[in-house]
């Protein structure tokens, strides 16, 4: 009979301890090194095409409501345009944030008809724990965004353990329009035992046809990064955007193929403000992170182009609340900024306790109108629709 004395087990432990960290360090190194050894997807390609929009249309404004208060918490939209100049929209909603009830709804609208069709059950915590084999505690975020194959891209946040911090980000696609969905599929996002990544902002698509997917961290850090996936889904290429814990939910905004800008969340303690990068080599590269002039209350914003050097930027107007939805503009490519229409105000009913208005994700159409979502009171979806003569009038 072999005999191993304690200490020769303990020598055996450490060092069984000692392979499996080594073994995991050479995978993750060798994980990082995949990612950087491909090229740079380089080549934003332009909504629209790059085409230039009038400003001679008569002004058009319209509010509705997206949801119908069937859950009652409802939050963070994505919408994107579909055949006919429809929309099809997605949010969570359930009895609360981070309840076990809370789905990922959908809706399509209809530009002819002017309205959104009932709410429907896009994605359960069970069905995503089906496709995935692991166990779901909650689901959050959508994003979505339609290739050139005209397929829907729709990622989402889940939730196994802990909070948003042990988050991962699962992948379905359509090729119907959103009638039917593939099962869904985990994304290899980090390292990090793949946790802690999620989403917010809107993708969008590179001149190759590959997409872009901004990410943002929150597991030991608070940091930005875009993932650039393949046709397929994989992810070919990962983009530090930030630094540091004080960076969330970044936006991407193109100007040319070569140029854009970031905007992200600040979640620090020192001046509120919304900050900003660029990148000049089709997001390859991307500059230092500084704070914008424009007040940020630790919460998303949402920005678009209309046509050269002009930006438009959705947010809450405040250092420390979520009373408004404030639409300011950027005739300098995002240097300067000047508030010029207020969304919602309710400083009535806005406290700490939910209510207020937040997480604006915003598209511009073929026929050259924004279509922006916005959750209000954390109750419904809104969506408001306007031109750019609408723009024009209030400057």
């Amino acid at each position: 009979m072999l005999i191993i004395n304690p200490s020769s087990q303990s020598s055996i432990h450490l060092w069984l301890k000692g392979l499996l960290l080594a073994t995991l360090t050479a995978l993750f190194a060798c994980l990082f090194s995949v990612f950087n050894a491909i090229p740079p997807v380089k080549g934003f390609e332009l909504p629209g095409d790059g085409k230039i929009f009038s400003f001679t249309d008569k002004p058009l404004f319209q509010t509705r409501f997206v949801s119908n208060g069937k859950t009652r918490s409802t939050h963070s939209a994505a919408v994107v345009e579909i055949s006919g100049g429809r929309l099809f929209a997605c949010w969570y909603g359930g009895s609360r944030e981070r309840g076990r009830d809370v789905c990922i709804y959908s809706s399509i609208f209809s530009p002819q008809k002017g309205v959104w069709n009932s709410e429907r059950v896009l994605i359960t915590v069970e069905d995503t724990q089906k496709n995935l084999g692991r166990y779901i505690k909650i689901l959050g975020n959508p994003v979505v965004i339609r290739d050139e194959n005209s397929r829907l891209w729709l990622f989402y946040v889940s939730v196994s353990f802990g909070g948003w911090s042990g988050g991962a980000i699962n992948l379905i696609t359509s090729s119907d329009e959103g009638k039917t969905w593939t099962p869904a599929r985990r994304l290899i996002a980090s390292p990090c035992f793949n946790l802690g990544t999620l989403v917010k902002g809107t993708p969008f698509l590179f001149e190759n046809g590959a997409i872009g997917l901004p990410v943002y961290h929150e597991l030991i850090g608070k940091f930005g990064e875009l993932l650039c996936l393949d046709r397929e889904g994989h992810i070919i290429r990962k983009i530090r955007l930030s630094w540091g814990r004080y960076s969330i939910q970044p936006v991407i905004v193109p100007f040319t193929q070569a140029a854009g800008i970031c905007f992200m969340r600040y979640c620090g303690n020192l001046r509120p403000r919304v900050l900003s990068a660029r990148t000049t080599d089709g997001g390859a590269i991307w500059s230092h992170p500084v704070k914008t002039d424009v007040p940020n209350p630790n919460a998303a914003v949402a920005s678009i182009r209309m046509q050269e050097g002009l930006l438009l930027l959705i947010h809450n107007n405040s250092e420390d609340r979520r009373c408004d939805i404030t639409l300011s503009y950027s005739a300098d490519n995002g240097n300067t900024w000047r508030a010029i229409y207020e969304f919602e105000r309710d400083e009535m009913d806005c406290d700490d306790h939910g209510a207020g208005f937040s997480y604006p994700c915003i598209i511009r159409a073929q026929n050259g109108d924004f279509h922006l979502l916005y959750s209000w009171n954390n109750s419904h979806i809104k969506h408001v629709r306007f031109n750019p003569a609408w723009v024009e009038q209030n400057l």
